[in-house]
């Protein structure tokens, strides 16, 4: 699986040459990117949602972002945003924060 970006903030996931989702990321200003818009095919398996994740992370440690911020409504987004080690910044507004480790 990888990330082909197709423009300034719409990027798809691919498995060979088959796009099996999307999503945007947008610049919000010093190194904060924000995360919508994600989509996958009905055939991706949660375990493959965490690997979409992680290939997230990865791009964004590649590109020297700082942050990646994403606005959940649900409990299993917020579940699995906890587990990909992001933290909850605004419980109102439902930001999840993940900081970028960079080696």
């Amino acid at each position: 699986m990888y990330i082909e970006k197709m423009d300034e903030k719409l990027y798809y996931l691919k498995e060979g040459k088959r796009k099996i989702g999307y999503f945007h990321l947008s610049a919000q200003g010093n190194g904060i990117f924000k995360l919508e818009q994600l989509h996958v095919v009905s055939q991706v398996s949660p375990s493959q949602i965490l690997g979409v994740f992680e290939l997230i992370q990865y791009y964004a440690q590649s590109q020297k972002m700082d942050e990646i911020h994403v606005d959940s409504h649900s409990g299993a987004l917020d579940h699995i945003l906890q587990h990909q080690r992001f933290e909850r910044q605004d419980v109102e507004k439902c930001l999840w924060v993940y900081k970028v480790i960079h080696n």
